[in-house]
């Protein structure tokens, strides 16, 4: 039976559709500033006496688990809440708007330094899971690497040295016999590309990393 799974986040949860995160991300914003209005309104001087006072914490929260739209959003509730309770303080609005100006002010305040807080936690922690997909292509690449100096030690290295040995010797018979056929160009080309391959590869050895190019370049004739 095929059973279907939904895609996974970096942290292992199952991912939310862009429309869900929404409805979540503006649901704490305003969350937020109904609890915090309930508890002004409940503690008894926390409402009318101070109208603005704890209203800057519910856009912190909206600012931080929402983001920027959400934290604009507890903002102009925030304001609504600060009218709110002049009004049933009987305070007149316009005989406070610096408070509310002071209000607006903080809140825009806190809305930039908490969603750039927010921004650099993500940039963070996208940071360490791309360290971690890095280190794991690493690993990968070592094991791959130590499997073909596994092989060459193993299955080519012998070989390859044999094949330029034998090479040179029929190369060296033929000229003494006074050969000057086709086959003594192809067979000084086999025994110089078999010379300069064994060369290369000397410092390859299983277990070991291959050598730096610049140390490969110092072999070169």
């Amino acid at each position: 039976m095929n059973v279907q799974t939904r895609p996974l986040t970096a942290r292992g949860s199952t991912e939310i559709s862009p429309l869900v995160s929404g409805i979540r991300r503006y649901g704490i914003a305003i969350g937020a500033v109904l609890v915090t209005v309930g508890i002004k309104l409940v503690v008894d001087g926390l409402g009318p006496d101070h109208p603005f006072l704890l209203l800057t914490a519910a856009v912190i929260i909206a600012s931080w688990y929402g983001g920027r739209g959400p934290g604009i959003l507890a903002t102009a509730l925030a304001l609504a809440s600060g009218v709110f309770f002049l009004v049933i303080g009987s305070i007149p609005v316009e005989s406070d708007l610096v408070g509310l100006g002071a209000l607006a002010t903080q809140a825009v305040i806190v809305v930039w330094i908490t969603v750039g807080m927010r921004e650099a936690r993500q940039h963070a922690q996208e940071a360490i899971v791309a360290v971690e997909s890095a280190r794991k292509e690493l690993r990968f690449a070592v094991a791959v690497r130590d499997e073909v100096l596994r092989l060459w030690s193993r299955k080519v290295k012998g070989p390859l040295v044999g094949l330029e040995s034998i090479a040179s010797r029929v190369l060296e018979a033929l000229q003494r016999e006074g050969y000057r056929g086709e086959a003594i160009e192809p067979l000084h080309e086999l025994v110089a590309e078999a010379a300069l391959l064994r060369r290369v590869t000397a410092g390859w050895t299983e277990g070991g990393p291959p050598p730096r190019p610049e140390d490969i370049a110092d072999h070169h004739p």
